[in-house]
C-alpha cells in the first residue's frame, strides 16, 4: 500500500526534474569557475570582433550554471570598450570616457566547461 503512495510523489519530482529550473540555478559571480567563463566569454567576444580596441566585463547582471555534459553557464553582462588596441599587453585597461569613441553592450553568453575532461569552449553570444 505505501508503494502506491510513493510512486506518484516520486513521479511528480522526476516530471519536474527535482525543482530544478530548465533554464539553471543563478551562481554567484565570484566563484573561481564563473570567473574562468567570464574570461572565456570576453576573450571569444575579443577574438571575433572586427573593432581594433578590446572589451572587458563592467557589470555582471546575472549568471545561471545548468548542469549538462558539464556545466554550461549562461552570462548576462554589461561589457565597454577600452582604450587599448588588440594585441597590447597593457596590465590595465580603462575604458573610453569620450562619448565619441566610447562603446557598451549588453551580452548573453554560453560558456561549456565539459564533462570529464575540463574544456571551456564559447558556444554563443548575442550582444545589443
Amino acid at each position: 500500500m505505501m508503494w502506491k503512495l510513493a510512486f506518484p510523489f516520486l513521479a511528480a519530482l522526476l516530471a519536474v526534474g527535482f525543482g530544478q529550473d530548465p533554464d539553471g540555478v543563478d551562481v554567484n559571480p565570484n566563484d573561481p569557475d564563473v570567473q574562468t567563463a567570464l574570461k572565456v566569454a570576453i576573450d571569444g567576444y575579443n577574438k571575433a570582433s572586427p573593432d581594433i580596441y578590446l572589451y572587458k566585463v563592467m557589470k555582471v547582471i546575472r549568471v545561471q550554471r545548468k548542469m549538462v555534459e558539464g556545466y554550461m553557464y549562461t552570462l548576462t553582462v554589461e561589457i565597454a570598450r577600452t582604450v587599448c588596441k588588440k594585441g597590447s599587453m597593457a596590465q590595465s585597461c580603462p575604458v573610453f570616457i569620450n562619448p565619441d569613441r566610447a562603446k557598451s553592450y549588453r551580452c548573453t553568453f554560453v560558456v561549456l566547461n565539459g564533462g570529464f575532461i575540463p574544456q571551456w569552449a564559447l558556444l554563443e553570444q548575442r550582444c545589443y
